[in-house]
């Protein structure tokens, strides 16, 4: 393609995404949600601009591209996914339902763009679309991500076509619309001001981009299209991964009891991710095309300098240092949700300084894991349970991670399996009276057994938890952890149940200590083995947990979630 053509084919391709998204500005289109002040909705529209203007600029410069036929079918497709998109975005179809029509779509586009496929060849490509699709949306959580990978996408192809044996002038013009239109709204958005392709722009470009992979002869362009899954799954999972085993190791996470280690404030702005994320999909991209080209030693050595840049700026996300010390015996914000930056030895201190003082009345010590932030999102009873709670302490290691990355690292983590056996030795120094509750029947009798025989517990107290939610059975429990006099109750019925359970008890209970201790009779009692030191100091007790029950798997599932809410809570805080 010459400069000439090139440069007039980028100027109107521009322009048209320009007009066609000043159009969008005039359009009322009255959306059953909310828009932000700096939002404004243009679903597909960019899209069919650029590619309208792309459309211009084959026939204003035909004279140099004689052999060359516009494709009409990619265009009418494109248009039947931007109007797919649109359903979701306008009239709120079901992520069902659009994931069904997509497929559905996507078949007679194959049928329609390539007739007389074979079967096994249409089952890969509607496979190819849909993924890509998908991918796409995913990585939408992140406003700039579709454009980013879109735009790197399409400028790989062109790349690669420029020095390809089966260039192809049409599926170049076509990368070019698309790489003019992300650049363009990327640069835009800078601004502080968003244009929202949504759903429609998202199937659309996405559509377009997954053709000219398919048809492209030789087959290399979907390894570059193949890219933008693995962008959107798995290197959110290795960023994080990476995040996770830094601050482990920078911020020796795995010492718990620790209060003199200086930590790294991460400062992860947004900017500052899109670029890193940025720069190692190119690499990504460029080591790809390095390799089908065969390209000489240079090649590979320009793109070692890249990647170094990208994990510099990695580097970078560490703004200084500070003292976790000055961070302690406060309760830090993470997703909504007040944790209590404590040391265990803490937690014991005013555990005996609530039941030395008569007039302290109830108290309800949560330990908190990653799932039950999670709960906290969609279950708004959980929510003021954990709102009204006199103490919510970090059990599980994702909490640990979470504080230190959002920029409010913990001194400690707080086990709740470590926190019954400390207590329970402390029983026999400060004579605190123990009541157990929870687990199948004979659990709770095995570990008060243990409890005793290790520590010499005064428990005065102990039930098993199969019963009734709102029964008869759970009035009696109640009133018996009421006569019991107990200074402290061990509540293990699993969460949100024991949660519920010991916000009854307060009403009966007037001058206790009460703990949700989830699993912690089971392990105790030695019917589940705990995880192996090295296991639990990197907090992967989950794990553990998970080969032995290998049903936890539903609730496992849960935890990416929470990642991705974290990540998104920093993002915009910063």
């Amino acid at each position: 393609m010459q400069l000439d053509v090139f440069l007039s084919s980028i100027t109107l391709a521009l322009m048209g995404m320009i007009t066609f998204t000043y159009i969008a500005n005039k359009i009322p289109f009255n959306f059953p949600y909310q828009l932000k002040p700096y939002e404004k909705y243009a679903g597909a529209l960019p899209v069919f601009g650029a590619l309208v203007g792309i459309i211009g600029g084959f026939y204003l410069n035909k004279a140099f591209m004689p052999n060359a036929q516009l494709d009409y079918k990619i265009l009418i497709i494109v248009v039947l996914f931007a109007g797919i998109g649109f359903l979701r975005d306008k009239y709120r179809f079901s992520k069902f339902s659009v994931l069904v029509i997509s497929l559905i779509c996507a078949i007679l586009s194959i049928y329609f763009y390539f007739p007389g496929i074979t079967y096994p060849k249409m089952i890969g490509y509607t496979f190819f679309i849909i993924i890509l699709l998908v991918c796409l949306k995913i990585s939408s959580l992140v406003y700039e991500m579709p454009f980013i990978l879109i735009s790197t996408s399409a400028i790989t192809h062109m790349l690669f076509m420029f020095n390809s044996s089966s260039y192809n002038i049409i599926l170049t013009l076509i990368d070019l619309a698309l790489a003019t239109y992300s650049v363009a709204t990327i640069i835009h958005s800078c601004s502080g001001y968003r244009i929202l392709i949504s759903n429609s722009g998202i199937l659309a470009s996405g559509i377009a981009l997954a053709l000219v992979s398919l048809v492209e002869p030789t087959g290399n362009l979907l390894l570059f299209s193949f890219f933008i899954p693995a962008m959107a799954i798995l290197y959110p999972i290795a960023f994080i991964s990476l995040m996770i085993v830094t601050s482990y190791f920078g911020n020796k996470l795995h010492k718990t009891d620790n209060e003199d280690k200086h930590g790294w404030r991460w400062s992860l702005n947004r900017e500052k991710t899109i670029n890193f994320s940025a720069l190692i999909f190119l690499c990504l991209n460029f080591t790809g095309l390095l390799v089908i080209l065969k390209a000489p030693v240079f090649g590979y050595i320009c793109l070692l300098a890249l990647l170094i840049l990208s994990m510099t700026s990695f580097i970078k996300t560490f703004a200084r240092k500070l003292t976790v010390q000055d961070e302690k015996n406060i309760k830090i914000d993470i997703l909504g949700n007040k944790i209590d930056a404590i040391m265990p030895k803490d937690v014991l201190n005013k555990i005996n300084e609530h039941i030395a003082d008569p007039d302290s009345g109830f108290m309800h010590i949560i330990t908190a894991d990653s799932l039950a932030l999670v709960r906290t999102q969609n279950d708004p009873e959980f929510q003021k349970i954990m709102d009204n709670a006199e103490m919510v302490v970090p059990d599980g290691a994702g909490i640990v991670w979470a504080a230190d990355f959002i920029g409010t690292p913990l001194p400690s983590r707080v086990p709740g399996v470590a926190l019954v056996s400390q207590i329970c030795e402390l029983s026999d120094e400060k004579n605190h009276k123990l009541f157990l509750i929870g687990s199948k029947p004979g659990i709770a009798e095995k570990a008060a057994e243990t409890l005793k025989e290790k520590y010499n517990a005064n428990i005065v107290g102990v039930e098993h938890g199969y019963f009734a939610k709102d029964s008869e059975d759970e009035e009696k429990m109640l009133q018996k952890i009421q006569d019991s006099k107990a200074d402290i109750v061990f509540v293990a019925l699993g969460v949100p149940r024991q949660e519920d359970f010991i916000t009854k008890l307060r009403k009966y209970a007037k001058h206790i200590v009460a703990i949700g201790v989830g699993g912690s009779f089971d392990v105790i009692s030695g019917t589940l083995p705990r995880a192996p030191q090295w296991m639990q100091r990197f907090g992967m007790e989950w794990l553990f947990r998970l080969c032995l029950e290998p049903k936890r798997i539903v609730r496992i599932m849960e935890i990416p979630l929470f990642v991705i809410n974290v990540m998104r809570y920093k993002l915009n805080q910063d």
